[in-house]
């Protein structure tokens, strides 16, 4: 069927939804809207007006609107949310086709099929058309985020103050569509299309609707109060986020138009202080606002706790539904981010309370569902459940685990699998000057487990994460956090490890150059010593035996690989490969043994030892480093 053009058309009003230019053509044409959806090719099956058009039109469709309604090119897609998916999140993943999707996009704050509205807005602008036909129906209006009107310094309406209904709700009578009664006409597009009283299903098509002018409660300008300040100006930077403009620039406010996370983070904080209130109450600006968010929090329990056993409640996660208590609950949120962006361990202090709270009164998915959020790296660390300094793995894993603990400048391939003696020396003096100075187990452990924890910093993740990054045996990784445990946490000494890998840390970013321990790890993973660079370091050393066995030249091998890689030899390649072909490490394991207990430090095996470590540092200078060895 061809489309042919209205017989009278109106151009779209500046940010106006598809459903308001479908209710102005209906009143200006005398139609219903769903007769003026049909010539406009919108219609599908019994005069549908699918609810998935206010998201996107399909190309037909909207070829078939343009050429209906004689628009120029771009302005069918302007009737649709699409526009705002590119800096609305949550709208951008919704999938279309089908009533469920509706649901869905209540419980991710997408958008509200039923629309919000300003009275004022509705009433026009004093010109002649807009006398006529009324204002725009804004596309922000469906916007869950949406909850006050700027330009008349106003919160937004709800419902119809006459029937209470909602604009654009369907009945219990229809299916979920644009327009609430579309066979009916003669409605002014600012009238409430609802039943005064629905009836059973089946009812009689003449009950009396409501009729009522939504348009007619537009307020003049006064005053506003202290709480209603603070929601405009939050409207106005949620606004700028919603429709940024091509060259925008960052303002004084927190976060910059071109801020890809402030929708995600705003969202997944007001969710936390919903679910932790009232914990979160001390970040309502005020009392009247904190006032608010217990009334929806009230309302909110009890849709959820109101249910048979076992069924799920299908709006639990969605956004308030009154304007005045979403904007409270966005302020808190809003409160609650404060200095997100600032790598401030200020936001952690505050976030970590609440989610405890909201993860241990809820149910045992909360953490997982916080977890999936697309948030930024500054919340995602702060919202992350930590034990001892690294990320609690969970039940699944998700790449939200894997952001790093803070802003670091070097890189998980900067970090070796035991931290050098010397950092150890410089920054541990506290914790090691408890310890028995003959005792090397004790700092082996916790170099380790200082590697582990800037892996961590770096590169986020929980430990044994950390661990298979620095090819350590899950096992050992475990060990060796069990003993520091052990030792540190009865004193309550772990706070001392703590600043001190935060110091190591800072040393490392202020750093001008870093080593690729990675890069060395790599290079040297099927090295092994020439015979003739071993004949070399023993030629002299006339009381060592075995020198030219396969033992002393793997024993050798793993000691090099330790010292430029600045890891265990345990875990060397020569080790490894034992191990992968099943043989028995003890003879390699008893050679070093030899060579590095203290008690052998003299004579032949010390020489020897003091060679193989100018060999190792010669070898990392020209064959790691690519300098020229003197």
């Amino acid at each position: 069927m061809t489309t042919r053009p209205l017989a009278r058309s109106l151009a779209p009003l500046p940010e106006e939804s598809l459903t308001g230019l479908l209710l102005r053509l209906a009143y200006r044409l005398d139609r219903s809207p769903a007769r003026i959806a049909s010539l406009c090719g919108l219609s599908r099956h019994q005069h549908r007006l699918p609810a998935e058009y206010l998201i996107a039109l399909p190309a037909e469709s909207s070829k078939a609107l343009e050429t209906a309604a004689s628009l120029r090119a771009g302005e069918t897609s302007a009737l649709t949310l699409s526009a705002m998916a590119a800096s609305y999140p949550p709208l951008a993943t919704m999938r279309l086709g089908g009533s469920r999707n509706m649901a869905s996009a209540r419980r991710t704050w997408a958008f509200n099929l039923s629309s919000r509205y300003c009275p004022n807005c509705l009433a026009g602008d004093g010109s002649t058309f807009q006398n006529v036909y009324g204002g725009p129906w804004r596309l922000r209006w469906h916007i869950p985020v949406s909850f006050a009107c700027t330009a008349h310094s106003r919160l937004l309406e709800q419902g119809c103050p006459q029937c209470g209904g909602h604009p654009n709700r369907p009945s219990n009578t229809e299916r979920q569509g644009l327009i609430t009664q579309r066979a009916i006409s003669g409605l002014h597009p600012a009238q409430c299309r609802h039943l005064l009283d629905s009836g059973p299903v089946g009812a009689d098509i003449r009950t009396p609707l409501c009729a009522a002018r939504l348009d007619q409660t537009a307020c003049t300008a006064e005053q506003p109060d202290s709480d209603l300040v603070m929601m405009l100006a939050l409207q106005r930077r949620i606004d700028r986020h919603l429709t940024p403009t091509k060259h925008a620039h960052p303002t004084s406010d927190n976060y910059s138009t071109s801020e890809p996370h402030f929708f995600s983070d705003l969202i997944a904080a007001a969710q936390l202080i919903r679910l932790s209130w009232p914990d979160g109450a001390r970040f309502a600006p005020s009392s009247t606002a904190a006032d608010l968010v217990a009334r929806h929090v009230a309302t909110w329990n009890a849709l959820r706790e109101d249910r048979s056993l076992g069924r799920r409640v299908r709006n639990a996660w969605a956004a308030p539904d009154e304007p005045a208590e979403s904007g409270a609950l966005l302020l808190a949120a809003d409160t609650l981010l404060a200095d997100r962006g600032q790598d401030s361990p200020a936001l952690r202090e505050r976030i970590q309370p609440l989610a405890n709270a909201a993860f241990s009164r809820n149910q045992a998915n909360i953490s997982a569902t916080f977890r999936r959020m697309d948030v930024s790296p500054d919340l995602s660390r702060a919202l992350a459940q930590r034990s001892l300094g690294f990320n609690r793995a969970g039940g699944h894993h998700h790449a939200r685990q894997h952001v790093p603990s803070r802003q670091s400048q070097f890189g998980i391939e900067h970090v070796p699998a035991l931290l050098p003696e010397a950092w150890i020396e410089a920054h541990f003096g506290d914790l090691t000057s408890l310890w028995d100075p003959k005792d090397v187990w004790k700092p082996r452990h916790l170099r380790r487990v200082t590697s582990l924890k800037l892996v961590e910093m770096a590169g986020g993740g929980p430990w044994p994460r950390c661990a298979e990054i620095l090819g350590i045996p899950w096992t050992t990784a475990q060990r060796s956090l069990t003993v520091l445990k052990r030792i540190l946490l009865p004193g309550g000494l772990w706070p001392l490890l703590d600043t001190a890998v935060e110091a190591v840390a800072q040393e490392l970013d202020a750093a001008a150059l870093h080593v690729d321990f990675a890069a060395r790890r790599r290079t040297l993973s099927t090295w092994q010593i020439p015979v003739e660079d071993l004949t070399a370091l023993t030629v002299g050393l006339v009381r060592l035996t075995n020198v030219e066995s396969s033992s002393m030249r793997a024993a050798v091998t793993a000691l090099v690989w330790a010292r430029v890689t600045q890891g265990d030899h345990l875990h060397s390649p020569s080790m490894q490969a034992l191990r992968d072909a099943q043989q028995s490490t003890k003879p390699l394991v008893s050679a070093i043994g030899q060579l590095q207990t203290p008690c052998n430090h003299r004579g032949a095996r010390l020489r020897l030892l003091q060679r193989i470590s100018e060999y190792a540092d010669c070898l990392t200078q020209t064959r790691i480093e690519g300098d020229r060895c003197s």
